[in-house]
């Protein structure tokens, strides 16, 4: 896959994170107690699960956008887990739709253990995720992620169907790019699967941070606003890299790069938002 090569200079993943490098330890001491199972044949799978780590940028986004605007608490790690384990789960489930037998460079849970064991171990993680957040207190947070779960639910749907019906609100945004090399209702259905499959899921991370530090509602819309631009960066990196969709992903992974930067200059100057902006350029670069 050639590299676009037209971003700043990437500084490594490590680094970036730094600010949160102790909130970001809690959190995996807690996500991993969240993954214990009470029988056997599940722990086995659970294990397994929590083996097999990604980057962990979900958690990141709302341990971030928490300490933008307060500082990170017990409500915030929960839903820095709630996310992983919503995430953790639409993969399981990805595996046994998409019938793959390899997730993260090993054997995937479908493959591993079976498609009842993963449809199982992926509803068993959705159960875990909405426990974490049934007290009172947490219920504007389980709001927002109950309305992104069944989005994300729905843009699957859309790409497994190859629908041509895409939802109100698009049309203007795309008539934004006239003059691009695609088509544009073909560009519309891409934009809107993708915002619904990946983007939601990151703007509920980053919503869901600043909520849980009882941000302003003003607050919250402004870093969920960044967080959506985010999340179709992220998925129009993956199709680069899949090589999937590469005309349109191309032409529209500068657009929101820079879609996503300009969500952050209307915060001050901090270690939060620079770490933001590096971890935006990060995924814009990425290559894996």
């Amino acid at each position: 896959m050639q590299n676009c090569a037209i971003f700043a200079a990437v500084k490594e993943l490590a680094q970036i994170i730094t600010p949160i490098a102790t909130e970001l330890a809690q959190f995996e001491a807690f996500f991993g107690k969240t993954l214990h199972a009470d029988t056997e044949p599940m722990e086995r799978i659970m294990r397994y699960v929590g083996d097999t780590r990604g980057k962990r940028l979900r958690p990141m986004l709302v341990l971030l956008s928490a300490k933008l605007f307060g500082q990170v608490n017990e409500r915030t790690v929960r839903a820095a887990a709630f996310v992983e384990l919503v995430h953790s789960a639409t993969l399981l489930h990805d595996d046994v739709v998409d019938d793959a037998d390899e997730r993260r460079g090993r054997s995937s849970v479908k493959a591993q253990f079976g498609n009842l064991s993963a449809v199982l171990a992926g509803d068993f993680l959705l159960a875990k995720a909405m426990l974490l957040l049934s007290a009172p207190g947490d219920h504007a947070i389980l709001q927002e992620m109950l309305r992104t779960t069944a989005a994300m639910s729905e843009g699957e749907l859309m790409q497994g169907t190859r629908s041509l019906s895409p939802s109100k609100g698009r049309r203007e945004e795309v008539e934004t790019y006239k003059g691009r090399p695609f088509d544009k209702l073909r560009d519309l259905n891409y934009l809107d699967i993708i915002t619904r499959k990946t983007a939601v899921l990151m703007r509920s991370c980053c919503a869901a941070g600043a909520l849980s530090v009882e941000a302003t509602p003003e607050q919250v819309q402004q870093i969920a606003d960044f967080g959506i631009n985010f999340g179709i960066l992220f998925q129009l990196r993956d199709d680069l890299l899949d090589g999937e969709n590469i005309e349109q992903a191309q032409a529209l992974l500068p657009v929101y790069h820079e879609k996503a930067l300009q969500t952050l200059e209307g915060f001050p100057h901090s270690e939060i938002i620079e770490a933001l902006r590096d971890l935006t350029t990060f995924c814009a670069e990425r290559e894996g």
